[in-house]
């Protein structure tokens, strides 16, 4: 997941500069630092997505087990996750 999160965000930022050129008329390859630039940062931003979304269903899951409630359906499997926290009280639990 982590590394088509970067490709597709690395393909977005390139394709917005390019889209940015087509707009605004002017040859497609003018600038090509910025499409370089954009390409780097639409994978950092892609990356870091798939981070925030891991932090947040940790968060998620902490909440829930200090209201005793159970963990969030199918977390190991949601967004290819392979944790267990320990001190959770669900651990072992199905």
């Amino acid at each position: 997941m982590g590394f088509t999160a970067m490709l597709v965000g690395s393909v977005s930022g390139f394709g917005m500069q390019m889209m940015n050129n087509a707009l605004q008329k002017v040859p497609l390859s003018r600038k090509p630092w910025l499409h370089v630039t954009y390409f780097f940062l639409g994978g950092w931003i892609g990356q870091r997505w798939v981070r925030l979304e891991k932090e947040l269903v940790m968060d998620i899951n902490e909440i829930r087990a200090d209201k005793g409630m159970p963990p969030l359906i199918a977390t190991d499997r949601m967004l290819g996750l392979h944790y267990r926290r320990s001190d959770s009280p669900y651990v072992g639990q199905k």
